[in-house]
């Protein structure tokens, strides 16, 4: 390994000198002494040639994260901060992004059985739907993001198009997949909840040739440096309106609507709140009676 200039691609002898030596898991410690004498560009492109899962470390790590999540929030309506918007997070397992965004996936636990490809964490609070089948109305929410989760379902040109009738006009869905080339091969995983087609930027073009061009702009592609994963956004045509709390002068006080004989009150429907308040209070202490008699 010695000699090696990090600013220069590998040559295919190194790579398979490397791959020969390799053992265990990629992310197993003789693999890591192995691969870490070599730049972040050198570990994808021997990933890429041998047919490896790309291996980041360090500050490296938090970094694609970052940048795969910069990425996806590009489908916010621009002009506008996350707080101001209703967001989902579909597919979002543990990485819930930001407070401001409705997380929404198939499970709230991690799934016992750890062949079945799922998130191996998640959260508690996620609202629970299929990414098909969203509890919302077409043109009702502002953006989409969705990180590696477009990956496990076997139509990815369907579940895009039906998010796209979910978002309004100036919406926008984003989306970060995993290069297969950086990671593994589809064809060859047999978890029922793992990856099930091969992303890769010239895929994500030919399928917005053929399904998406109609319904949105392929507004970016493939933004960031790192290899393992890439982005891209789709834009819906038309002006965006945002959701406007009402004004305060338009909103009936209750002294108005008292005066105007529409508030809702015991007289509304002829019930006496002191009587019933009464009765329950006498039934209470006579149950409390009985349990002491007892």
């Amino acid at each position: 390994m010695k000699g090696i200039r990090k600013q220069h691609p590998l040559d295919d002898q190194t790579v398979e000198s490397i791959r020969e030596q390799m053992e265990g898991p990629i992310d197993g410690a003789h693999n890591i002494s192995l691969l870490s004498p070599l730049s972040t560009v050198q570990r994808e492109y021997f990933a890429m040639k041998s047919k490896t899962v790309v291996l980041y470390m360090g500050d490296e790590v938090s970094l694609l994260l970052a940048r795969e999540e910069e990425a996806a929030l590009r489908a916010m309506p621009n002009g506008y901060t996350i707080e101001q918007l209703n967001g989902l997070n579909v597919g979002c397992g543990a990485r819930t992004i930001s407070p401001y965004l409705l997380p929404i996936d198939i499970a709230r636990m991690p799934p016992s059985d750890q062949a079945s490809g799922a998130h191996q964490a998640s959260t508690a609070s996620a609202v629970l739907a299929m990414p098909d089948n969203l509890p919302f109305k077409p043109d009702s929410v502002d953006f989409i993001v969705s990180l590696h989760m477009l990956e496990h379902v076997a139509n990815p040109e369907e579940i895009i198009s039906y998010w796209l009738s979910l978002v309004k006009p100036g919406g926008g869905v984003g989306v970060v997949v995993p290069d297969w080339r950086y990671t593994w091969d589809s064809r060859n995983d047999h978890a029922p909840l793992s990856h099930k087609w091969n992303p890769t930027p010239s895929l994500i073009e030919g399928m917005y040739e053929k399904h998406w061009k109609r319904l949105a702009k392929l507004e970016h592609i493939d933004t960031y440096a790192m290899k393992m994963s890439f982005d891209f956004v789709l834009r819906k045509p038309g002006v965006f309106v945002p959701f406007q709390p009402p004004s305060p002068s338009t909103v009936r006080s209750g002294y108005e609507l008292n005066q105007s004989g529409a508030f809702i009150s015991d007289a509304s429907y002829g019930t006496d709140a002191n009587r019933t308040s009464m009765r329950r209070l006498k039934n209470s202490i006579k149950r409390r009676i009985k349990q002491l008699l007892i």
